[in-house]
């Protein structure tokens, strides 16, 4: 193709037309991620830690050792 005529096809296209950035309900892309995903997963991430090691805690004090008897 010549540039006058790839110059000429881009002018004719309109954005509405295009199909290949449109979802339909059968698409198996994945959707992206944008800062608000990334937070989300981030504090979701935060809020897993903070439940292991507050459940490491509550097994430690469950499973030690008993004071000794005197």
């Amino acid at each position: 193709m010549k540039f006058q005529e790839v110059k000429e096809s881009q002018e004719l296209a309109a954005p509405e037309d295009n199909k290949l950035e449109q979802a339909e309900k059968m698409d198996t892309r994945r959707p992206r991620l944008t800062l608000e995903h990334l937070g989300k997963l981030r504090r979701m991430r935060e809020i897993r830690k903070f439940e292991m090691e507050s459940r490491k805690e509550l097994y430690k004090r469950i499973y030690q050792r008993p004071p000794p008897a005197m």
